[in-house]
């Protein structure tokens, strides 16, 4: 009972630093951090206020009908902080589970189970590759990725049909949500099912799962408005992800997505794993994964496209199928410091010596691993998109009179929030939304008053905000740290 009981701490005491860690870029800063967030927010309102269009972002409808209910309860934008550090904590507990019921047969499957707590929450994020800081249409399939890819390797394994069958209706529901978390892992399952031929043709459960890309294929020429056959040509298109398809694309390094300890453990976990035939036939999707990922990386590094699925995404895959090789491996490493302490003869002084061992490996493994968490590229660091002032001046806009049309311009960042906070259509945005060249130029401080009034004319502009005072003829509105002006 007793025994039991401090499990049950420690695996409480692993997800609340899991929660506190994925929550630290918000211990400042309360507003969502990252332009896909916002991107997402805004496309959730228009749809709460029925203004839903269709076109590619519609793809994610189904993250943004999700965020959409939030929102029936609470202040989406004051929430938003809280639902990466709590989807991270979700997507631990699955991981958990599944690793503990895969490895029940060892002696430390408990411990190998919160390991691969640890290894998950170690894997880093940035601005470029997005990650557990951010709460994207990524972050919110983590969880269900694990699920599906475990039930549809357990179906095949154990031959059960309910379980290859809850796999298709996870990955059926993703679709909608983030289609590419789905098509990144259909070569992973294909290869896995080579290995077990015989049961699939057997009872050709496969073929149920032709269900995937026909409902992929309907809802995409839906949301696209497009042909059967032309969606088919678009697909084929699109899913070709070449260099330049992110706002940023920098050559990244592994070790910005993971730690040296967590790599070398994987290894080890990988060696193990493929020493006998019984444990690469038990593990084999794990081993399958990281693999097939790689070779993608590979192949854009080679051609500068990337297929299925970005290759910034692609980055993300290979790190969440390393904790459970990482935590293999760490169990593998308590086997060899086993053996080795197994070779002294006193009993007493041989345990004594196992657990100093024992618990010093532990506190270098957990150090190691987390020792450049913060540490991020200069070019890919965090930044803010609005601080409080900025929030206290967009709720002020929020109750001021807008003319059908009419716009506000601010700076880029800013611009960002100015329709999910006020409600009022910006000009233009970081990258989503409209030119942001008008924003730089309006904002450029070699800009005079003419130029500035020629771009409030041409393009409609009814409202100003800016952190600085700006000295042409406009009336203010509003003053404290940020000024508002009126344009009549």
């Amino acid at each position: 009972m007793k025994l039991v009981s401090f499990k049950i701490i420690l695996l409480l005491i692993v997800l609340i630093f899991t929660f506190l860690l994925v929550y630290s870029p918000h211990f400042n800063n309360r507003f969502p951090i990252h332009i896909d967030e916002w991107h997402h927010i805004t496309e959730t309102i228009e749809l709460k206020q029925d203004n839903f269009q269709k076109g590619l972002a519609a793809t994610k409808s189904g993250f943004h009908f999700i965020l959409l209910i939030i929102s029936r309860f609470t202040d989406i934008i004051l929430i938003y902080k809280f639902l990466p550090a709590i989807f991270a904590v979700i997507s631990s507990l699955i991981l958990f589970f599944i690793v503990r019921n895969k490895t029940n047969h060892l002696k430390y499957s408990f411990l190998i189970a919160i390991f691969s707590i640890i290894f998950f929450a170690s894997i880093k994020s940035n601005v470029n590759i997005t990650g557990l800081w951010f709460f994207t249409p990524l972050t919110f399939s983590i969880p269900f990725i694990y699920l599906y890819i475990h039930l549809f390797s357990e179906g095949i394994i154990k031959q059960n049909k309910i379980y290859i069958i809850f796999s298709l209706i996870i990955m059926l529901l993703l679709i909608p949500v983030h289609a590419v978390s789905v098509l990144f892992s259909i070569p992973i399952l294909l290869i896995f099912s080579l290995f077990h031929l015989n049961y699939l043709k057997k009872e050709s459960v496969l073929l149920i799962f032709l269900l995937i890309p026909i409902t992929g294929l309907i809802f995409y020429s839906y949301f696209m408005d497009l042909s059967l056959l032309n969606s088919i040509k678009d697909i084929i298109m699109r899913l070709q992800f070449k260099h330049n398809w992110g706002v940023l694309e920098i050559k990244n390094s592994f070790f910005e997505i993971y730690s040296l300890i967590g790599y070398l453990l994987a290894m080890i976990g990988f060696i193990y794993i493929i020493s006998s035939k019984e444990k690469f036939r038990k593990y084999l999707i794990y081993v399958l994964w990281p693999i097939v990922i790689l070779f993608y990386l590979l192949i854009f590094r080679l051609t500068g496209i990337s297929f299925l699925s970005p290759y910034q995404r692609n980055l993300y895959y290979f790190a969440i199928s390393l904790p459970f090789l990482s935590s293999i491996g760490l169990y593998t490493m308590f086997k060899i410091i086993k053996i080795q302490t197994n070779r002294i003869k006193d009993e007493n002084f041989k345990n004594k010596v196992y657990k100093i061992i024992f618990l010093l490996f532990i506190v270098l493994v957990i150090s190691f691993t987390f020792k450049s968490y913060f540490v991020i590229p200069k070019n890919i660091k965090l930044y803010k998109i609005i601080d409080e002032n900025n929030y206290e001046a967009l709720k002020f806009l929020s109750f001021q009179p807008k003319k059908d049309g009419s716009k506000i311009i601010s700076t880029p960042e800013i611009s960002t929030a100015i329709f999910p906070v006020s409600g009022h259509e910006s000009l233009a945005t970081i990258y989503f939304y409209g030119n942001r060249t008008i924003l730089d130029k309006f904002f450029n401080p070699n800009s005079d008053c003419r130029t500035k009034n020629r771009i409030i004319k041409d393009n409609n502009i009814e409202y100003i905000l800016s952190e600085n005072q700006i000295k042409c003829d406009w009336e203010i509105i509003y003053n404290n740290k940020n000024i508002i002006y009126r344009i009549d």
